[in-house]
């Protein structure tokens, strides 16, 4: 395995976004072997603007193994849909010219609730839109992956699906999801901050499919919760499934980011051996 950290460790959507370089560079100080670029903290799309990410990760001898986005795949509207999988096919493109490995995206969800904080409140549970089901909800969701999966096999980057909320909120989804679609380049991105219920039961339902690990971290208690992760349990879930990726870390606590990442790499690292 290998260890990383997402840009949204430094960030968490609330304070002064700063420019992709910083974050670059402290992921370099504080020794992680490559760097996860959330969407948002990008400048640009440009080329230009994307190589000089490429030669600062490569100066610091990061690799860019993953960039993750944000879409919804949960509408009754084909057009609403169709335009989802076109911003992710664009993205893709994206991911493609950077060299990260692993996309990562969402299923998408009703948006019954919301706010995020609302959906947080109610444990990532919300109703679906009148007349819907959540049957329809998962043929939407695999519908629109298997539009993609044929760019994803072309350019070489496996769309990389995130319990996140919505239709995959729970690992059954996932795994109908992955047996539907049937494709090794539509693989789990396992967030261990994001199955509420049953916790390891679901890790071990999804650990055949995962591509990449989002290791979750509350030093100074978390922006939203708290939950007191078993790491010794969850890397033996995975080294028992024959994972050999990458541990990224998304740091999600109050603490002061810089001592709150140190303390997140030190309790990541041992399990990589490398303390």
């Amino acid at each position: 395995m290998n260890l990383g950290v997402s840009t949204y460790s430094f960030w968490h959507f609330g304070d002064e976004k700063k420019p992709l370089q910083y974050y670059l560079e402290r992921a370099y100080a504080h020794g992680f072997n490559g760097v996860e670029i959330l969407e948002n903290t990008l400048g640009d799309v440009s080329r230009s603007y994307l190589r000089d990410v490429k030669s600062k990760a490569f100066s610091l001898g990061l690799d860019i193994y993953c960039l993750s986005i944000h879409n919804n795949f949960v509408s009754p509207s084909r057009e609403s849909r169709q335009e989802e999988v076109e911003k992710v096919s664009r993205w893709l493109e994206v991911a493609h010219y950077l060299g990260a490995k692993v996309i990562r995206v969402n299923s998408g969800r009703w948006r019954t609730l919301q706010s995020f904080d609302e959906l947080m409140k109610a444990r990532g549970i919300e109703p679906p839109l009148p007349g819907y089901t959540e049957e329809d909800a998962l043929g939407w969701v695999v519908e629109s992956l298997n539009t993609l999966v044929p760019k994803a096999e072309d350019l070489g980057v496996i769309l990389g699906l995130e319990n996140h909320w919505g239709v995959s909120r729970t690992a059954e989804n996932m795994v109908r999801i992955f047996n539907s679609v049937n494709s090794r380049y539509l693989r789990a991105v396992m967030d261990t901050g994001n199955f509420l219920e049953r916790t390891y039961e679901q890790f071990e339902l999804i650990a055949p499919y995962t591509a990449m690990v989002q290791a979750k971290t509350y030093f100074g208690g978390g922006v939203w919760y708290t939950l007191s992760l078993d790491y010794d349990r969850i890397f033996e879930t995975l080294r028992r499934a024959g994972f050999k990726g990458w541990i990224s870390l998304e740091f999600e606590g109050r603490e002061d980011y810089e001592s709150g990442v140190k303390k997140s790499f030190d309790l990541l690292s041992k399990y990589l051996g490398w303390r």
